[in-house]
């Protein structure tokens, strides 16, 4: 642009600009300061009390069928609020919400480093712990700087998409052995009775090949004594003795009760395997020259980046194996039990495989990336049996939630599976539609709010595994359809909550062999 042509043009000076963004900044903490003083007082919100709630959770979990959705799901509509408090002996006050425009607020006022106040008992425990954890505490063991320490240094090679692409092969080869495992143990019916714990071995398989960069021998027919001891390990760690261990006071510290016992023990046996495993594969990778980072395995990516001596590595490989195996394989079998209850999507997924995946040739990531169907029965299984029931936040700042003031530190959590099943948001929500998810879809997800579907969190605090998770599941589906027709003709499935959403039951599916 010439000279004479800028003569007319006005431009801010650096101070103008200043002043307007200063304005605009006031301006909107004024409103900020105008919508706490409007909201009614924190001591206003319904109230739901502990004992009354903890009664009906034990009574629950006794029964063996603990429904914690559809227990809260009573709560809210029973006091018609979208909104409750209640205080927990030693703990204070604890606010649960389900509605998707208060969970946009929370996390719109998260902050720098989100607190996840159900990870607490792992923070305290690791933190207990130091013979063991004696550095870095991981993920799931740390708050604040130390989190956002640990998360900076992992996030780049744990989000990038190229680095999940990575094991595409060995996730085949996985799922394969996986489903000559299921072939062995069919029965004269050519079903298995319980499709569940051949796919947590499988999960586990997985997971290890990921993270400890090792094969551990879970799908060899019997499982090797090291694979069976981790999936037990695994089992008891997230079972029914964590949800006491992390929804009551850590009175684990004064009285060592046999919920925090047991989870010690299977945790110090956990590390003690993945300790050896890491090492093993870390000496393998010595010297190992890689003509770019995309030839590298997670592993040996966080080994050059966090050197040798840190125990990141480690504590990652933990944090995956215990935050993986359970929602991994959990939403695996419902999606299994969701395709053979509904023949027709399953043959949809079958003929969009037999089209771009012809027999005996190899999945790869361009082929993965051009089959879309089964992303979308993934996200439609997740929003209809999801594995985690909720989030929780501790508030960063004063925010208002549904008219009410909640102040700084105060603990929120967000109870979503009864909104990702509603028909305020999803259309025909008790169907199983995966086709609302995929781009120009007449039925779409309109009337949806953006934070009505956060299976996977949002913000600095998103699943750090997701991409992993994503490419197992879609793995899984597409090589069990390239072999297998899936009938399920049992009983309805639902979730019940020991501590990850599971099923209620068992999944007994038929594996019938494809002839065309």
């Amino acid at each position: 642009m010439s000279l004479s042509r800028l003569k007319g043009l006005s431009i801010p000076s650096v101070q103008h600009v200043r002043l307007v963004t200063s304005v605009a900044a006031n301006e909107q903490q004024v409103d900020v300061d105008l919508t706490w003083k409007n909201a009614k007082p924190f001591k206003q919100i319904p109230h739901l009390g502990f004992f009354e709630m903890n009664k009906m959770m034990t009574k629950m979990r006794e029964s063996g069928k603990p429904r914690y959705h559809e227990l809260f799901g009573h709560f809210f509509k029973d006091r018609n609020t979208p909104i409750l408090k209640t205080w927990i002996p030693f703990l204070g006050y604890q606010i649960f919400i389900h509605e998707p425009e208060d969970v946009q607020t929370l996390f719109a006022n998260d902050g720098k480093n989100p607190v996840e106040p159900g990870f607490d008992f792992f923070v305290n425990y690791r933190n207990y712990k130091k013979d063991l954890f004696t550095g870095d505490k991981g993920l799931l063991g740390s708050h604040g700087e130390d989190w956002y320490k640990v998360r900076s240094m992992v996030q780049q090679d744990m989000m990038r998409p190229k680095s999940a692409l990575h094991y595409m092969d060995d996730l085949s080869q996985v799922t394969n052995e996986f489903l000559d495992l299921v072939e062995k143990n069919l029965s004269d019916k050519r079903d298995i009775p319980d499709v569940v714990p051949l796919v947590y071995r499988w999960a586990l398989e997985a997971v290890g090949d990921i993270f400890l960069d090792s094969r551990i021998g879970c799908l060899n027919d019997p499982p090797a004594k090291e694979a069976q001891e981790m999936v037990d390990c695994v089992e008891n760690c997230l079972g029914d003795p964590m949800m006491g261990l992390v929804t009551l006071p850590p009175f684990w510290k004064i009285f060592k009760n046999k919920d925090f016992k047991d989870f010690d023990a299977s945790a110090e046996k956990m590390f003690g395997i993945t300790s050896k495993l890491i090492r093993n594969a870390q000496k393998r990778n010595e010297g190992k020259v890689y003509e770019n980072e995309d030839e590298m395995s997670i592993l040996a990516k966080l080994t050059k980046k966090c050197g040798t001596e840190s125990t990141i590595p480690q504590t990652m490989a933990m944090d995956a194996l215990f935050a993986g195996i359970d929602t991994t394989g959990n939403t695996s079998a419902f999606m299994l039990y969701l395709l053979g209850k509904n023949p027709e999507k399953q043959e949809l997924i079958y003929n969009e495989i037999k089209t771009k995946l012809p027999s005996g040739k190899k999945l790869t990531p361009a082929i993965l990336n051009d089959i879309k169907y089964p992303r979308a029965v993934l996200q439609e299984t997740l929003r209809m049996l999801p594995v985690v029931g909720g989030i929780g936040r501790l508030t960063q700042k004063d925010i208002v939630l549904s008219g009410y003031q909640v102040p700084t530190g105060m603990k929120v959590s967000n109870t979503f599976v009864n909104t990702m099943r509603s028909e305020q948001h999803f259309e025909k929500a008790d169907q199983f539609i995966p086709e609302r998810w995929m781009r120009g879809c007449p039925m779409g997800n309109k009337k949806a709010h953006p934070f009505a579907y956060i299976p996977f969190s949002h913000g600095p605090r998103m699943c750090i595994g997701r991409r992993f998770a994503e490419l197992e599941v879609k793995v899984l589906v597409i090589e069990t359809l390239r072999r297998y027709k899936l009938v399920y003709d049992g009983p309805k499935v639902d979730l019940i909550t020991p501590f990850i959403n599971r099923p209620d039951g068992p999944i007994q599916v038929k594996f019938e062999k494809r002839i065309d």
